[in-house]
């Protein structure tokens, strides 16, 4: 199918189906390369019916003369034959603003957190998203933005997978001029290549993931890969590269999971080149790590599920000085992140792991919690606030306080120990 390009996006039908999300595949090419690839569900139901929904894919750099977009595809279902250019994406259903107190996309499948940065008065949270179905999938990252840290606005995707590999976690943060000649005020992403190798005959398909860059010089809406640059494999599934500067010992550091309850610190003075300082064995710790400052000698190096420690950092090694702690109640929440850009807070968002009832969307993120560091009969913890910007929708009972709405309740005992999630629907 060729189309000529009219519009500032390709919207594609998208016919979801949680049982089979990988039977088929989509390309589109324009100007001789390879701009998108995917992997498209199995149709369900009855043959012929409406797509569910459509994924919108930004093509603002091919825009105007005789420029055409090639479309290919191996699905029985009209795919190409419903695609379309437009320069007005749907975003929001109609009747709906987007602006809930549990920001979900409005289509396909959500999870991690990513890249998340204060920047210019704008909080902008990008995460792992499959626009193509609403299961896990097609790793890409979607972007939304919010004014008050509460509403957040779904801007479409701006990291794609490539043909071999999918763009998996990473982080954000306001770039200084040495980083790879860029200017200062622009924003620079760290992120997993997750690239997958030929599936040998009879075996499973070998993987290998390295960490990668991009950037943006228009306010974070359009991200461009850096080329030429990557931080090769140390383990085969290393990745969640979370990077920050720690002012005390003038450098940047990096946190990455390797494999299995394994982690790594690693430190650049130009946030190019990197050598490792710890490696560190923390079952069952797994993925997603973070390291916090929380006062001027207490740092928290946290996981996926929650669990952290309280100790010291030097610029080098973390060195744990409490038992293993926990953030979570239950297993709802899920891979946390904290904001760069913040000055004297430190603010974490969770992906909220929620069942689908048919949706066309699947996922949804925590609100926003406050960090410090708390202290209960002489032990150091974490404690968890709600932020000060959901005062309006905190709500208060014997057990601790509450924010809740259609969709979701969150919970936080007394002394801000632990989180409870809870899905209302």
């Amino acid at each position: 199918m060729r189309l000529a390009i009219t519009g500032d996006y390709l919207a594609v039908p998208v016919w979801t189906n949680p049982d089979n999300w990988n039977k088929y595949s989509l390309t589109v090419r324009a100007g001789g390369r390879l701009i998108y690839t995917f992997r498209l569900p199995a149709e369900k139901g009855e043959k012929g019916r409406d797509c569910d929904y459509h994924a919108y894919l930004p093509m603002k750099d091919m825009t105007g003369g005789d420029a055409e977009a090639e479309i290919h595809t191996d699905a029985p279902y009209p795919v190409a034959e419903g695609c379309y250019f437009t320069d007005r994406p749907v975003f929001e259903p109609e009747g709906e603003d987007g602006g809930g107190l549990h920001y979900h996309a409005p289509y396909g499948s959500l999870n991690d957190p990513n890249g998340l940065v204060y920047h210019n008065g704008i909080w902008h949270m990008y995460h792992q998203h499959n626009p193509m179905d609403n299961v896990w999938g097609n790793m890409s990252w979607g972007h939304a933005v919010s004014e008050d840290l509460i509403h957040f606005h779904f801007q479409g995707d701006v990291l794609f997978p490539e043909k071999g590999g999918t763009m998996f976690s990473g982080c954000g943060m306001v770039n200084t001029p040495e980083a790879f000649s860029l200017p200062g005020d622009s924003l620079l992403f760290y992120y997993t290549y997750a690239a997958e190798d030929e599936t040998p005959e009879g075996g499973e398909t070998p993987r290998h993931f390295t960490q990668r860059a991009a950037f943006s010089t228009d306010g974070g809406y359009t991200l461009r890969k850096i080329e030429n640059w990557e931080l090769p494999t140390i383990a085969s599934e290393n990745r969640d590269p979370k990077v920050f500067y720690h002012d005390a010992s003038k450098a940047y550091i990096m946190t990455l999971y390797l494999t299995e309850n394994r982690f790594m610190i690693l430190r650049s003075v130009n946030l190019t080149d990197w050598e490792k300082t710890q490696e560190m064995s923390l079952p069952p710790m797994w993925e997603c790590p973070d390291l916090l400052e929380l006062s001027e000698d207490k740092w928290a190096f946290m996981s996926a599920d929650g669990y952290y420690y309280i100790g010291s950092f030097d610029g080098f090694c973390f060195k744990s000085e409490t038992p293993m702690l926990s953030l979570y109640a239950n297993s709802i929440p899920y891979a946390a992140q904290s904001f760069s850009g913040v000055s004297g807070r430190i603010i974490s968002t969770a992906w909220l792991r929620t069942e689908n009832h048919g949706e066309n969307w699947h996922g949804m993120m925590s609100i926003p919690r406050e960090l410090t560091l708390g202290r209960d009969e002489g032990s150091y913890y974490i404690r968890q606030s709600f932020i000060r910007e959901a005062s309006c929708y905190i709500m208060e009972t014997e057990d601790g306080l509450f924010i809740e709405d259609d969709l979701v309740r969150e919970e936080l005992d007394p002394g801000g120990h632990m989180l409870k999630v809870e899905q209302l629907y």
